[in-house]
């Protein structure tokens, strides 16, 4: 991957430690638990800079004791993922947005930027998976086995399951599931499990097990019944069969050619009536669930769902925001939670007579509810975070708690 993040300078670690006054007291004389109580205060944004500062500060950094350290002062915090894909490299960049120190953010810029992480060569295609994000793990769910299995030209299904623990930035092996998916598989966290739903080949778009689920606490996968949202011999069925989902409000919503709703205690799958398309047709769009309420990007204008109205309604307050083209072949855009905001990303393609990138963007939109049934958001910031070669031809968004 070609591409150019604001980033700072490295510290070597190596350097000699400044002299001090005899009897004074520096962070680095300070015993672990100490130690642990500070950094647990400092946003996880700024971890990979204070990693550079000594192999006993990444040790720190990566231990659970600093986690828990963290929940128990109520620093966890949202914190963003996201992956690029280029044609004809199978290979998959993953990246987390990170800040630069005040001192060191230049006039007219927020200081964020992406950073690239580790991935193993055997997990990099996850073009082809799906993913969903379970506490401070990504899970990603299907698609090719190794990098070599990873084809342009070809849908790849597998049965396995990866996990990226976003505190130690590694991967472990996950469970395996029992029907092979790709990435047209959707995948929701709800009451303690991720279903897993489609995704697969078409044959088995009536098979019981066309939807799993993951048991978090048992690491274990267990069959559902299927909903059988497609019909099947019909010209206005879903192209491809692909299944949308979405967790709102203690309920989980499947869609396809029809929409249905689960109960968990009675392991059984209702109908849903015509008023619900609003929902079915957010799912498929740029969207995300934040304090148990849908928020959608609708060309240009965000707008949230007012459950008790039963009615979409705009988000008042957005102001700076650059016009965005609603056409995806020419912006492709991303929403996710942000411990109670949104964070809203977009791509924008410059072509000069002396340069061509691409450039990502990301803004931050806190959100506040007025008078019960109105819903204002103000954009704290936006900036571009990242440019790369003009080659890349997506990226998708994810956020974790950490």
């Amino acid at each position: 991957m070609s591409s150019e993040a604001r980033s700072p300078a490295a510290t070597s670690g190596n350097d000699p430690p400044a002299t001090e006054p005899a009897g004074s007291i520096t962070i680095m004389s300070l015993p672990d638990d100490l130690l642990i109580n500070c950094l647990a205060r400092v946003s996880k944004l700024y971890y990979h800079l204070l990693s550079r500062v000594s192999k006993r500060f990444r040790s720190i950094l990566a231990s659970p004791e600093l986690y828990a350290t963290r929940s128990r002062l109520n620093r966890t915090e949202k914190c963003i993922y996201l992956y690029l894909r280029f044609p004809f490299d199978p290979k998959t960049y993953w990246l987390t947005l990170c800040r630069l120190p005040s001192r060191d953010i230049a006039n007219g810029t927020s200081g964020y930027y992406v950073e690239e992480i580790p991935c193993p060569n055997y997990l990099r295609p996850a073009q082809s998976s799906t993913l969903v994000s379970v506490g401070s793990d990504i899970y990603k769910i299907g698609g090719a086995n190794h990098l070599h299995e990873c084809k342009i030209w070809k849908r790849n299904y597998c049965l396995s399951v990866s996990v990226l623990d976003c505190r130690t930035h590694t991967w472990r092996q996950a469970p395996s599931m029992g029907m092979a998916r790709n990435a047209n598989s959707t995948a929701t966290l709800f009451d303690g499990k991720i279903y897993v739903a489609g995704g697969c080949d078409e044959k088995y778009v009536s098979y019981p097990n066309w939807i799993e689920a993951f048991d978090l606490e048992t690491q274990t996968w267990g069959s559902v019944t299927n909903p059988r949202v497609f019909r099947l011999h019909e010209e206005d069925r879903v192209k491809g069969f692909g299944a949308k989902s979405v967790s709102l409000e203690g309920k989980l919503y499947i869609f396809g050619d029809e929409s249905a709703v689960y109960n968990p205690e009675e392991g059984k799958w209702s109908e849903l009536g015509e008023d619900m398309y609003r929902m079915f047709w957010a799912a498929r769009e740029c969207h995300c669930v934040i304090d148990d309420v849908l928020f959608l990007w609708d060309r240009r204008v965000f707008k949230w769902y007012d459950s008790k109205a039963n009615l979409w309604k705009d988000l008042s307050g957005i102001e700076g925001l650059p016009e965005l083209s609603p056409d995806p072949r020419v912006c492709q855009v991303a929403m996710v939670d942000l411990g109670g905001k949104i964070g809203f990303l977009w791509d924008q393609y410059l072509y000069t007579a002396t340069n061509k990138e691409c450039r990502i963007w990301c803004a931050e939109i806190t959100l506040e509810r007025r008078d019960g049934d109105e819903m204002w958001g103000k954009v704290e910031w936006f900036d571009f975070v990242l440019r790369t070669h003009q080659s890349c031809s997506s990226f998708h968004v994810v956020s974790a708690s950490v």
